[in-house]
């Protein structure tokens, strides 16, 4: 149930008139025809009216990750590894010490391709997500 600030805002939105504009090439903003404009939404019940999972609800674009660097993994990396570290010489009592340290290197050491790895995918698939979204902005805006 929609609390009173929503329904305020809700009716607010219905009060005022907005003006749908496409930007060109140029940037310019052009006015949409009243034949260019979207059909009405469907009822209220139907599936269409229903979110997209996995997509944000806010219209604001999201954070362009940084270019994955092997310098910046290592760097976020080493928090990780003390902690892995200090995990394994801890919990691994019954070895001998020599070993524990070996396999908290080990460890630590995996750390950093996995982080890597993990920056590039992010990367990877914002830049699938920018360049499916490109043609996009031909839309009205509000």
């Amino acid at each position: 149930m929609p609390t009173r600030k929503q329904k305020r805002r809700r009716q607010k939105d219905r009060r005022h008139e907005y003006e749908y504009v496409y930007l060109d090439e140029e940037g310019e903003e052009v006015e949409v025809d009243e034949a260019d404009q979207e059909q009405p939404p469907p009822a209220k019940g139907s599936k269409a009216t229903a979110p997209a999972k996995g997509k944000p609800k806010s219209g604001r674009a999201l954070r362009e990750p940084p270019e994955p660097s092997w310098s910046r993994s290592v760097r976020r990396a080493v928090p990780w590894q003390i902690g892995i570290f200090v995990l394994v010489v801890a919990v691994l009592r019954n070895s001998p010490l020599i070993s524990r340290i070996m396999v908290a290197v080990l460890y630590g050491a995996l750390f950093i391709p996995l982080m890597y790895m993990t920056d590039r995918m992010v990367r990877n698939r914002w830049l699938k997500q920018q360049a499916r979204s490109a043609p996009k902005d031909k839309r009205p805006k509000r």
